[in-house]
């Protein structure tokens, strides 16, 4: 507990810091736009994005357009956390530009586009992450996001260079929900939950959103689902062929489903892997630090699943999504309200 406690704090001290400082990815883009390339490194790819998310329901006690640009503050934050993890890791760093016009119709409503919230203005930041991502050739992705859309782009580049080396590349998806939605579906239209259609290469979504390379169906492996979602696209993972181990599973008897995840790489031969962790997946009640509050997984749960993972193939892509810092965004609505800090 006192561990967790420390946690808590230390984001809310970045979080202030963030705030205060501003943290302007624009400039750092100009910063980082002369590097080289770098075919034998990690990259930090900061990618605030938040329009795939449709999530101010979720948050009826914060302003509209600060709980649906929340992700942005959550990205900053995990940057700052990472730096003061291992500051190595700010070499190789690029921003993902991204727009910050919060578009609402006249009844409030986001708009959708082409059965996609805000898809023209996704779609561009698509293309700029693809761009630096293929200009700046990593060998290994560490994405800060953002909503879980934010994975599709490094994925897509990920898949491709690898799959041209012969290596056999998957993708671990450990969240509560499985992102599987569609363009034009009724159950749902924010983009981050059609982040695994996406990679998979759905039709629906393909014409535009398109990749260099796409993921099997069947080299998907969902971690930790455990929410409405996950139950209502049931049938159509099981129809694409993507195995899943509950969060239940996990919960339940970790060891068990620790050595299922290690037997699912052997079995298909797996030699390179793509992770994206969306922290919703994890207990609400331990550490609530994203949107959703359905998941079941320990923060060690979590560790131990991607350590599993990582000493039965190589880990080239790693993303953190879905952090929305409630706190921090009710302490900004309060700094608004004080002298020397409001305008």
């Amino acid at each position: 507990m006192k561990m967790l406690r420390f946690f808590a704090c230390l984001i809310a001290a970045l979080g202030l810091c963030a705030l205060i400082n501003g943290c302007d990815s624009s400039q750092n883009a100009k910063e980082v736009s002369k590097e080289q390339t770098m075919p034998n490194q990690t990259l930090k790819l900061i990618f605030p994005q938040w329009q795939g998310g449709d999530i101010v329901g979720f948050f009826k006690d914060l302003e509209p357009n600060e709980a649906a640009r929340g992700y942005v503050l959550g990205a900053q934050i995990l940057d700052l956390l990472t730096s003061d993890i291992n500051p190595s890791l700010d070499k190789n760093t690029a921003f993902v530009d991204i727009s910050k016009d919060f578009k609402v119709d006249s009844k409030g409503a986001r708009i959708v586009q082409g059965g996609v919230i805000d898809k023209e203005i996704l779609l561009s930041q698509h293309k700029s992450a693809l761009k630096i991502l293929q200009s700046k050739n990593p060998a290994k992705v560490l994405t800060l996001g953002g909503e879980c859309a934010t994975s599709i782009a490094p994925f897509g580049y990920l898949a491709d260079k690898y799959a041209k080396q012969g290596e056999n590349v998957a993708l671990i998806w450990i969240d509560a929900h499985p992102d599987l939605g569609v363009a034009n579906d009724e159950f749902y239209k924010g983009y981050h939950a059609m982040a695994v259609s996406a990679i998979v290469g759905d039709e629906s979504l393909r014409g535009d959103f398109a990749l260099p390379a796409y993921i099997k169906p069947q080299n998907v492996l969902f971690i930790g689902l455990h929410s409405n979602e996950a139950e209502h696209y049931n049938a159509r993972r099981e129809n694409l062929g993507a195995h899943s181990i509950s969060g239940k599973d996990i919960a339940d008897n970790e060891a068990k489903a620790v050595s299922a995840m290690s037997a699912w790489l052997k079995e298909r031969g797996i030699t390179k892997v793509l992770i994206h962790l969306d922290l919703d997946v994890l207990n609400p009640k331990e550490l609530y630090v994203a949107v959703g509050d359905t998941g079941v997984l320990s923060v060690a749960n979590v560790i131990n699943a991607i350590n599993a993972l990582s000493q039965n193939a190589e880990v080239v892509g790693l993303t953190i999504a879905e952090h929305l810092p409630k706190a921090e965004l009710q302490l900004k609505a309060m700094l608004k309200n004080l002298p020397l800090i409001k305008e």
